[in-house]
């Protein structure tokens, strides 16, 4: 089943990971982030993390039938891109732990709104 349109209400809030990173989205359109994944070493199984960011947040709508919609972190010059999941009656944020196609992931669960 594919995942509705999300807005910006769909994401504000304080997010936790399974990988120890937690995430506060704001609705002025920023963010804070501690210990997000920002690279994965796949021979040492070894993730590198970001400390602390701050920065700006992004809906990416994507391109109908081609790329689907992402939500996207601005830190500083960086991007990070992570995607929308199913999660119960919700939606859960995902980012991919180094080639999304060796299918290792950090997902992200709302647990209260701004």
């Amino acid at each position: 089943m594919a995942l509705p349109h999300v807005g910006a209400a769909d994401v504000l809030g304080h997010w936790t990971s399974d990988c120890g990173s937690t995430l506060t989205v704001e609705a002025d359109r920023t963010f804070t982030v501690r210990d997000f994944p920002v690279d994965y070493a796949l021979v040492s199984g070894a993730v590198k993390r970001l400390a602390v960011g701050h920065g700006t947040w992004y809906l990416y709508a994507g391109d109908k039938g081609v790329t689907p919609q992402t939500f996207d972190l601005k830190i500083g010059e960086e991007f990070y891109d992570l995607d929308y999941v199913r999660s119960g009656d919700s939606i859960a944020l995902r980012t991919a732990l180094g080639d999304p196609d060796d299918n290792r992931w950090c997902r992200f669960s709302r647990r209260s709104r701004v």
